[in-house]
């Protein structure tokens, strides 16, 4: 019968607006959440407990409408032809009322369901997507270019502004440029090297360094590696704090475990 359906698809979206809601609830409270997404999450819980589809006033005659369909199908107004029990204008009446009702509630419901299907959809694409970690063994497989979408994606998390990302010609020795909610200026050079072997110099933290100065003085610059880094270029990172390392044990903090930025570079050392 339609009207079974009817209700069973009302109970249906009533328990998926309820798990929706407690999947909300779990993501606001993760907390390697990123700000910007625990932000969409609120957001979307807010649009979908003040965006409800209005159940009309005919739904309180269901049973009502129950009673009409169940005789529609009374084995007596078939017997001989339909010829010995014939239904009465009255019935005839209520039951193209009925059966008209029940077809606008199905309609109400997939309606009700388009807005539960955007809501959802809406989840996947932002706060769902975005809790971000990632085991060290799974960094160490990356390829170069991936690596620094994982470390702009680290930030994001964190709730930095992606300005810049992905290095070239004239990057100035940044593979991503960011900003938090105050507009302080992170720069970033990713370094990767399969299982971590590689080893960077330097040269390349000297680059940094001058990227960041002729950005903004203020500009921290930020080298980010899964691999080592030689006893020069750690000497010369660590005076004056030049620039923040953040090496293979930091980067497991990071990326596996989670911590915030804020926390990692308090643990560095050039802190």
């Amino acid at each position: 019968m339609l009207l079974d359906n009817v209700e069973r698809l009302d109970r249906e979206l009533r328990n998926l607006r309820a798990d929706l809601q407690d999947c909300l609830a779990d993501l606001t409270g993760l907390s390697t959440l990123p700000v910007h997404s625990r932000r969409e999450a609120e957001e979307i819980d807010t649009h979908m407990r003040t965006t409800t589809v209005d159940r009309s006033a005919a739904w309180q005659n269901t049973r009502l409408m129950r009673q009409t369909l169940q005789y529609a199908s009374d084995p007596l107004l078939k017997a001989e032809e339909g010829l010995l029990f014939v239904p009465t204008p009255l019935f005839l009446a209520r039951y193209t009322e009925h059966t008209q009702t029940v077809r606008a509630f199905w309609k109400e419901l997939w309606s009700h369901c388009d807005v539960l299907v955007g809501l959802v959809g809406d989840a996947l694409k932002g706060p769902a997507r975005k809790s971000v970690t990632m085991g060290l063994v799974e960094i160490d497989a990356l390829a170069p270019d991936a690596f620094e979408k994982f470390v702009g994606m680290l930030l994001d998390r964190d709730g930095f502004h992606i300005l810049r990302s992905g290095g070239g010609a004239g990057d100035e020795g940044a593979d991503v440029l960011a900003a938090d909610a105050l507009g302080r200026r992170i720069m970033v050079q990713c370094k990767h090297s399969q299982r971590g072997g590689g080893s960077v110099g330097q040269p390349v933290v000297q680059h940094l360094y001058g990227g960041a100065v002729a950005d903004h003085p203020s500009t921290l610059p930020v080298l980010v590696t899964n691999g080592r880094i030689t006893e020069g270029a750690r000497k010369w990172a660590e005076q004056n704090n030049r620039v923040r390392l953040i090496l293979r044990d930091d980067l497991q903090r990071w990326g596996e475990h989670g911590e915030p930025l804020a926390d990692i570079l308090k643990g560095t050392g050039s802190a």
